[in-house]
């Protein structure tokens, strides 16, 4: 069985998107390949065994084993000649694919998944997108929420945390980036990062000179400069959009970082005025 998604002209421009799917019962010495596929293509083995190939390596896989076919590489797969595989399909592609497979630590030297106790949940994940093709395949929000499933199933139950210096930095600055426009901590900073507050405090003074405190701070009014030159928000909305608890909170330290007022800064810079 065979089921195709309608392909829109920008498919590839998306973050993911779902070509096709399949389920099929081999017959015995079944094989395709070797050659390359256009898009990534992962079988779910349901019973039977056989071998996968992709570039110079070689797997051995059963029953709730897959393989990842990636674009490109010269691959093939073969059904046992005794007890051939049953397996379903789903391909898909896209811009941000890459970089969910690199979260599921899913590569060109790494295209097999052992999916052990999983096995029942991808099985679900997979009939069910074979389902939606069938009933709606038109309905490509519903195959994109079922590829997400998929990549949940596949994500690492842990993820290795920062262990140097380094990493806690960028994890910290990445947090602020993401979150200056909130009511955020230093606590909370901290938290995120994965280690306590003083010594978040030295990594920062070590790392840039500054408190972390200081940074968001700095960083909040980097950004609140920006607004002033290049939008029409009031003083008020922007103080707001980036993070401080009042106007007056804003204005204090601008003024002490710039040595001007948000609303001077806006008229000396050319800004939309207020």
């Amino acid at each position: 069985m065979y089921l195709s998604a309608p392909q829109p002209d920008h498919s590839l421009s998306m973050p993911m998107y779902v070509f096709f799917s399949g389920h099929e019962q081999t017959v015995k010495n079944h094989m395709c390949g070797p050659g390359v596929w256009p898009h990534y293509l992962l079988h779910f083995i349901l019973s039977g065994s056989g071998t996968f190939t992709s570039g110079d390596r070689t797997w051995e896989l059963s029953a709730g084993d897959a393989f990842l076919i990636i674009p490109g590489i010269v691959s093939s797969y073969k059904s046992d000649n005794k007890t051939p595989w049953e397996y379903c399909w789903i391909g898909f592609d896209g811009r941000d694919v890459k970089i969910a497979l690199d979260s599921c630590r899913l590569s060109e030297k790494n295209p097999v998944i052992h999916f052990g106790a999983k096995a029942s949940d991808a099985k679900e994940i997979l009939f069910s997108v074979n389902d939606a093709l069938s009933a709606n395949p038109h309905n490509s929000y519903l195959l994109l929420s079922l590829l997400y499933r998929l990549f949940a199933l596949l994500l690492p139950e842990t993820v290795p945390h920062a262990n140097v210096p380094g990493d806690f930095l960028s994890h910290a600055i990445e947090y602020i980036q993401h979150n200056y426009n909130f009511n955020i901590r230093i606590q909370d900073i901290a938290c995120h990062t994965g280690i306590d507050r003083t010594y978040l405090y030295k990594l920062f003074l070590r790392e840039l000179g500054v408190s972390p405190q200081q940074y968001l701070i700095d960083y909040r009014l980097g950004m609140a400069k920006q607004m002033l030159s290049a939008t029409a928000l009031q003083i008020t909305e922007i103080s707001n959009s980036c993070g401080f608890s009042n106007t007056s909170s804003f204005c204090h330290h601008f003024r002490r970082k710039f040595s001007v007022t948000p609303t001077q800064f806006r008229r000396e810079t050319g800004g939309s005025p207020v």
